[in-house]
């Protein structure tokens, strides 16, 4: 495994990195390394990225038909409205 060192002199860069550790309680490093992944990650094709999620739902065993009734079971009001509840207390970490 190659490893990459990176020196950020920017002081506003330094800055944003650390507030954004800070809010979610990971190390400067650590926060710097998430923006570096989603970047790479954003940058590959739809299909490459979704590879390994239906990979693992071929592997699953699960119909179609099962999931469309997963699906549907998600779209009854007391689950949208648990949804809305939840997207309510929601903290997302913001960068």
């Amino acid at each position: 495994m190659q490893t990459l060192v990176v020196k950020i002199s920017n002081p506003d860069t330094v800055h944003a990195i650390a507030e954004a550790a800070k809010r979610q309680g990971i190390t400067p490093e650590a926060a710097a390394l998430e923006l570096l992944e989603t970047v790479v990650l954003a940058q590959k094709p739809f299909e490459q990225i979704i590879e390994p999620i239906a990979q693992s739902f071929d592997e699953s065993g699960m119909s179609e038909e099962d999931l469309d009734n997963l699906e549907k079971q998600t779209q009854r009001p007391s689950a949208r409205r648990d949804a809305r509840t939840n997207r309510l207390t929601y903290s997302p970490r913001r960068l």
